[in-house]
């Protein structure tokens, strides 16, 4: 039977688990959060600006040519509007950010948990309300297509804030500097 030991252990672990998915997702939101802010940015600015030349400036010899620029513009910012609906860059944006709290909050639970660990059964029962809340929550993470190459970046932020040692190359990292290991590193 396992022992408080055993269960603080995995509390550790989850936590780390946890924490390293949380930082995935918040770099996505991050980014995701930049490409919309770009676009709504373009949707609203070109139109403005055209509409204070044409106030400030009327008819003017490089009107034609500032339409045109703006036209262009227009389209490819449209473009790329449209082609952010199909990808889903606002779903995966809320989710990102939803996602990150919620493995952040995970994180502090078990890592609560394992610094100050009650009598073994309550610790049992905690660990396995936490469990069940973070299985569910990795289904549905694992739903969202996380790349080799975010897990690793993950396992090393997480490795590094809780400042352990990577089971592939032995070293705790300090910075997030890719390194050639193949468990916190290569991306």
């Amino acid at each position: 039977m396992a022992g408080i030991d055993d269960y603080r252990r995995k509390c550790w672990d989850a936590a780390l688990h946890a924490y390293g998915t949380s930082h995935i997702f918040q770099r996505r939101a991050r980014d995701l959060k930049r490409k919309t802010d770009v676009l709504t940015w373009v949707g609203l600015a070109v139109p403005l600006l055209i509409g204070a030349l044409v106030g400030t400036f009327g008819r003017n010899e490089f009107w034609g040519t500032a339409l045109a620029v703006g036209a262009v513009i227009a389209a490819v910012q449209l473009a790329i509007n449209l082609w952010s609906l199909v990808r889903r860059w606002p779903e995966d944006l809320a989710y990102s950010s939803a996602s990150a709290v919620a493995n952040e909050s995970l994180a502090a639970q078990f890592v609560s948990l394992a610094e100050d660990p009650p009598a073994l059964p309550a610790f049992r029962t905690r660990f396995e309300k936490l469990s069940v809340e973070d299985g569910a929550r990795r289904a549905r993470d694992g739903e969202k297509n996380v790349k080799d190459k975010e897990l690793r970046r993950g396992m090393r932020a997480a490795l590094r804030k809780y400042q352990r040692p990577c089971l592939g190359c032995q070293q705790t990292p300090t910075a997030m500097t890719p390194t050639d290991c193949d468990v916190c590193g290569k991306f």
